[in-house]
């Protein structure tokens, strides 16, 4: 890992790139594959350069390999337009008669003359089963050169940062996909970690791993399952892999490879001294993050993982109508002393609150917080959407920061971000202005536009979010939308005059199944 320091400081101001910085002309992204007769792997883009950075064409390489690293698929095609795309792994291994029963992995590159900016790409993997999908943005990739390699191995850190599901005949799983090198005695330390922060060290040999070989890791069998006392957990990877972004696909599966709920690691950061002081306490938060709350349906449940760098901090609440009225506060509903696993819902913090009598179907919970010192520059968390009806059905696992008081944000005149929409059973977007000052920032205008695969056609909507303000895009209640999209994916931008614009998009089953991710 590098530190986010220097990560800020290598994007420099606003608009302005550190002069210091290499240009990137390949942007790149590594996705392990499984397909059965009731699963497809699909990895889903848009053409989001040329609005963003107005660049015109960008080739795209994509390339399937076996499970052993194999290449059995290499295609070169360009992308020119401003539209959604996908590839399906089922179709692949269909039109090349290849057997459906697959493991493997697709890796895509995007090359440029141009500037891309950033060496990963903004792509989805979408794992799309019978009864619904779950998903999560890009995780691997392959470093383009030593540079790139150096700049972001400087620290070593185990992975962690996803929950342990305790549901029957469901399993807990990593997956990753080897990079150029072989790579030899190679050995997983796993820490399981359950709900009252009891561990157990599971070791795990994978002696060498050839280069490009996708690695599928059941973490846990059904009776070392037993560990978790019938309620969620976690884990900490340690390890010593190298040559490639380690990343890990996380999450959960169902013992017939038919069901997934995927997320992806993120840093261990312990013993990494890097905190945050807030400048300003009297105007910011030390640091904010916003959750969806629903009337119905649905309950919000954070988790915070013993990852920290340090743990003295205290957590508020404020919520919010979707005009961005406050219509409840909890001051201290959570105080963090010790590097432990935790699990909060955050329906039950606001439960002397009555919903129903509001004509609102959704809420946001704007949780910031408090130190007397510093709070961790990285402070991940997990958002799980929880069907309230359906308890034994899969929820999210959504892996996001809180947003630091960092003064970098507020130089920030306009905000761009994007989503995609899967289109599978009930799509559903969340967007939202929010931010770490006080008194609140200010309105946000914005453009939205939706595309379809179909071609660069797009259909666009404005609207204005007040401070603090949401809005819940249901797309099954917007026939033009669904109309337009047909029977595709989709994705929708954002332009906005404000910098604090962000969002969640999800997508439910009937069997009350919750995939959900994050805005790009």
């Amino acid at each position: 890992m590098r530190k986010i320091t220097d990560h800020i400081k290598n994007l420099s101001t606003p608009n302005k790139i550190s002069k210091t910085r290499s240009k990137v002309l390949r942007s790149s992204a590594i996705f392990p594959c499984n397909t059965n007769k009731f699963l497809d792997t699909k990895i889903l883009f848009m053409g989001y350069w040329m609005i963003k950075k107005n660049i015109k064409k960008i080739l795209m390489n994509y390339k399937l390999r076996d499970q052993y690293g194999k290449m059995l698929i290499s295609k070169t095609t360009k992308i020119n337009k401003i539209k959604a795309y996908s590839i399906s792994t089922k179709n692949l291994l269909h039109k090349y008669n290849i057997n459906e029963n697959f493991l493997g992995s697709l890796e895509v590159e995007f090359l440029s003359k141009e500037d891309l900016v950033f060496p990963f790409p903004a792509c989805v993997i979408n794992m799309d089963y019978k009864g619904g999908s779950s998903f999560v943005h890009t995780i691997g990739r392959i470093y383009n050169d030593k540079k790139d390699f150096l700049a972001n191995s400087k620290i070593k850190v185990a992975e962690s940062g996803f929950d342990i599901i305790p549901n029957k005949n469901f399993y807990p799983f990593i997956s990753f996909v080897n990079g150029r090198q072989i790579l030899k005695n190679q050995l997983l330390k796993i820490r399981i970690i359950n709900s009252r922060n009891e561990y157990f060290i599971k070791k795990i040999d994978l002696s060498t791993v050839r280069p490009f070989e996708t690695k599928f890791i059941q973490i846990m069998n059904e009776d070392e399952k037993k560990f978790l006392l019938n309620k969620k957990g976690t884990c900490i990877i340690d390890h010593n892999l190298s040559g490639f972004y380690p990343r890990f696909l996380a999450g959960n599966y169902n013992n017939k490879k038919t069901k997934f709920s995927v997320t992806h690691s993120y840093y261990d950061t312990k013993k990494i001294k890097e905190n945050f002081k807030n400048p300003n306490k009297k105007d910011f938060f030390d640091a904010t993050l916003i959750v969806p709350i629903f009337k119905k349906k649905y309950l919000t449940e954070i988790s915070l993982y013993p990852i920290y760098s340090s743990n003295n901090f205290n957590l508020n609440l404020e919520l919010f109508k979707n005009n961005g009225e406050k219509i409840f506060t909890k001051k201290n509903f959570f105080k963090s002393k010790e590097n432990s696993l935790k699990f909060i819902n955050i329906n039950n913090k606001i439960k002397e609150i009555d919903l129903m009598k509001f004509k609102e179907n959704h809420f946001i919970a704007k949780i910031s917080f408090d130190s007397k010192k510093s709070i961790p520059t990285r402070l991940k968390f997990g958002l799980n959407i929880i069907s309230k009806d359906k308890l034994k059905a899969v929820s999210s696992n959504v892996c996001f920061n809180a947003q630091a008081a960092f003064k970098y944000h507020l130089e920030r005149k306009t905000r761009f971000c994007w989503t995609p929409i899967v289109n599978k059973n009930n799509s559903k977007f969340i967007i939202y202005n929010s931010s770490f000052v006080k008194k609140g920032f200010k309105k946000a205008s914005i453009l939205m536009n939706f595309w379809r695969e179909k071609d660069d056609k797009s259909i666009s909507k404005k609207m204005v979010l007040n401070d603090n303000g949401s809005y819940l895009f249901d797309l099954n209640k917007n026939n033009k939308i669904k109309k337009f999209l047909g029977s595709k994916s989709g994705w929708v931008t954002f332009k906005s005059n404000n910098p604090f614009i962000q969002g969640y998009y999800l997508e439910t089953s009937k069997e009350g199944d919750v995939g959900a991710d994050h805005f790009f």
